[in-house]
Parts: structure tokens; sequence; C-alpha cells
């Protein structure tokens, strides 16, 4: 391959990524806005909008079923798509909607009120992880991920001390992402970067991977987590998860340049 075709190459995997981000971006901002509106007449409605939010709670109840279903058929037909080699991009594009849909309509049907809040701050958040997949070095993102389920963590796990059924559940799921974290973070820095797929190595991060800075990420997500526990959800400990996402920022910038 010579070099016009190598900047060719390189020029439609730009303007690929390029056409993603746009996707997230312009599917998170009309999700959040969906999530506003519904807000005002859902969660904070006046006298005259009591009928409407009685009757979106019936709406969200048959949503909360109907949308799980709709995509599990919609991934079984990009997996078929997949085999076959056929629109493959429009099933797959469906199925992530209908995914995004399904988790907002069981998580209002299930918090009600606290959800339709906890889920317009949650969609700019993916978004946010989504551009610093796409735009950002692989590490990056995946330490951005762990911390972002440490900012939840913070804000989930003072719920034991109440005995709190979603408290103890998130707790035992942080546990299980952060050491899983640890062991796949070996195992790639073991195999340069790769991981063994159905019997294949497969690229998941760069030869040049800082590790050490994912293992840090590990143990100040653990150590916000028990003191989550402990102390309660403190401002500080907030504080401590965004500084390092910060310095991570900063450092990963750096690299690009």
């Amino acid at each position: 391959m010579n070099r016009k075709e190598q900047q060719a190459q390189r020029a439609k995997q730009e303007d690929e990524i390029l056409n993603k981000v746009l996707w997230w971006i312009v599917g998170s901002v009309i999700l959040e806005m969906l999530l506003l509106l519904l807000n005002k007449v859902y969660v904070n409605y006046t006298v005259d909008q009591i009928e409407l939010a009685y009757s979106l709670r019936g709406v969200f109840q048959v949503l909360a079923i109907v949308l799980p279903i709709c995509f599990v058929v919609m991934l079984a037909l990009w997996l078929a798509a997949r085999k076959a080699g056929h629109l493959v991009r429009l099933a797959g594009g469906l199925a992530l909607v209908f995914l995004v849909l399904a988790v907002c309509a069981v998580v209002i049907r299930i918090f009600d009120n606290s959800g339709v809040k906890f889920l317009y701050l949650a969609v700019p958040a993916v978004a946010v992880l989504a551009l610093i997949y796409y735009l950002y070095q692989r590490e990056f993102f995946f330490s951005a991920l762990l911390s972002a389920l440490g900012l939840l963590g913070i804000k989930l796990l003072p719920r034991i001390k109440g005995a709190s059924v979603i408290g103890y559940g998130y707790a035992v799921a942080l546990a299980v992402i952060v050491v899983a974290a640890l062991v796949v973070f070996r195992m790639l820095q073991k195999n340069e970067g790769k991981l063994s797929v159905k019997g294949k190595l497969t690229r998941i991060l760069p030869k040049n991977a800082n590790y050490a800075l994912l293992y840090v990420t590990c143990g100040v997500v653990a150590v916000a987590a028990i003191a989550a526990v402990v102390l309660g959800g403190l401002t500080v400990l907030y504080g401590v998860l965004v500084a390092w996402l910060l310095i991570l920022a900063v450092y990963h910038t750096v690299r690009l340049m």
C-alpha cells in the first residue's frame, strides 16, 4: 500500500469516526430534551397535568416490557445480518436505539421520579464516555468508565447503612467489575495489549499502553467506594475522582500531540 492509499484509508477512518461521534451527540441531545420534557410533565407536573402524569405512568409500565422485547428482536436480527453480511450497521444501530430506550423505560418504571432525574444526568455522562472512546486512547476510556462507576458508587453505596438492596447490589457489582478489570488488564499487559477472543488474539490496547495508570484507577475507585460506605457520600470523594479524571485527561491529551 503506497502513501496516497494510506492517507485515503486514514481519511476514510476519520470520517467514519466523525460520523459516529455526530450520531452520538445528536442522539444524546434528542434524548436529553425528551427527558427534560418528561421531568417537567412527569415529575414536576402542575395541577392541570395530573391526568397526563398518571397516563404516562401507565405508558411506562407497557414500555418497560415492550422495548426490551424489541431490543432482543433487533439483536437477533443484527446477529443474523452479521452472519449474512447484509445491513449490519442498520440492524446494529436500531438494536442500540432500542437498548437505550429500554434501559430508560425500565429505570423510570422501577425508580419513578428519581429514575428520570438520574437519567438526565446519566445521558450526558454516557455521551461523554462515547466521545472519549472514539477520540482518545482506549486506556483512557477504560479509566473514565471505571471512574464514572465510582462516582455513581459514591451516590449509591452509602445506602448500605440503611440496608438498601440497591446499595448492596451496586457494591457487589462494582467489586466484581473492579476485580475483573484488574484481571483483564493484567492479561492484556502480558499479551502486549491483545486478548484471546474465540481462540484468536484481538488487539484491545496499543503496545505502549500505560497499565500503571489503569491499575491506579482501579485502586482509586476501590478506595473511594470503601470510603463512601464508611464515611458516606462526602463531596471530597467526588472531588478525588474528578481530579483523577482531569489528570488522566491532561496526560492522554499530551500523548495525542
